[in-house]
């Protein structure tokens, strides 16, 4: 969907318009317009919570001040947007950093340019009140997953830290799809995901806590913005106005309750078709909360990345084998674009 803006197209128009209207001796005279620069944004998925923040910054015109005209797109998951990304169908993105990395080990053109989650929310999400809290509380459980995803390297891993391996678990592979139904229907004893999110919306349906790999030696950068290589050489200064803004959206949702419910109104009046309630739009927002800081981003605006994490998140992603043991950290990502520091 496209944000109404006064958008490049229209202004040459404009333009075009008056010039003809002085040829003919009529007398106008054509305002000063900035030209806006194009920018498509690819979301991770179909609009939710975590993306009123976007949505607001549009309802407000922030982007328009910005001198930028943004389309969002949707996707239909950190892979797909990459790709999309990549291709260079889309200018800028929304998804996991992890996956961009792994795309980038293989030749696709992207780069990251701003972290969201500083801190990774895959985890296990169990029943509530059963009390799971360390790798072995799972001996013996049957887990939901999905075979293939980012996810699954994961599990080894983190079964590896409790003195155990996949054949003391049993797991249970699933379309990615049938991920989430498949454990709100009440199987399996957990379910190997983003915790936050699953827990969010199963409020309920089947109350849930989780624990997270993050807190078992594998701390990974989670969402962030990343961008295609041509759009970044070709227009570093809208990259960066896009950052400023995001970070001011951020900061303005973060400030009251008020800010957010007025946050996911922009998502409900701009897409009504997707149907984001106001409970589970704010759920899916406040469960994400505890995610947006690392050690060394704490206190700095939304969309700051710090070298330290990319550090450790390359360091992890070679320990579950994701990418390449001569990997190295700066490849993957520019500091160049970061929002203003307050």
């Amino acid at each position: 969907m496209t944000i109404p803006m006064f958008g490049r197209r229209a202004a040459l128009g404009l333009g075009l318009g008056l010039g003809l209207a002085a040829a003919l001796g009529l007398g106008l005279t054509a305002p000063a317009q900035a030209e806006e620069t194009e920018m498509t944004f690819v979301l991770d998925w179909t609009p939710h919570g975590m993306h009123a923040p976007f949505f607001l910054a549009a309802e407000k015109g922030w982007f328009k001040e910005a001198g930028l005209d943004v389309t969002f797109q949707d996707g239909r998951g950190s892979a797909s947007t990459v790709n999309l990304v990549g291709a260079g169908q889309g200018d800028l993105g929304h998804a996991g950093l992890n996956t961009m990395a792994i795309a980038r080990t293989k030749g696709l053109p992207v780069t990251a340019v701003g972290s969201i989650l500083r801190k990774n929310e895959v985890g296990i999400l169990f029943d509530r009140g059963k009390g799971y809290q360390k790798p072995e509380d799972f001996k013996g459980k049957s887990l939901i997953f999905t075979a293939g995803s980012t996810e699954a390297p994961f599990i080894e891993s983190f079964l590896k830290a409790g003195g155990m391996t996949d054949s003391d678990v049993e797991l249970m592979a699933v379309d990615p799809a049938a991920k989430v139904s498949t454990y709100l229907s009440g199987q399996g004893d957990g379910v190997i995901t983003p915790v936050p999110f699953i827990m969010a919306i199963s409020e309920g349906k089947r109350n849930s806590d989780g624990v997270l790999f993050a807190d078992f030696g594998m701390p990974l950068l989670s969402w962030g913005i990343i961008a295609n290589d041509d759009y970044l050489e070709e227009h570093p200064e809208a990259v960066k106005a896009f950052m400023a803004v995001l970070a001011r959206a951020w900061a303005y949702v973060l400030e009251s309750d008020a800010h957010l419910t007025e946050a996911v109104e922009a998502i409900q009046s701009q897409r009504p078709e997707a149907k984001v309630s106001m409970p589970a739009g704010k759920a899916i927002f406040n469960a994400y909360r505890p995610y947006f800081y690392s050690p060394s981003t704490e206190g700095k605006p939304i969309g700051t990345m710090t070298a330290a994490d990319w550090d450790d998140t390359i360091a992890t992603m070679k320990k579950l084998g994701l990418v390449p043991e001569d990997a190295k950290a700066e490849e993957f990502y520019s500091l160049d674009y970061q929002p203003p520091q307050s």
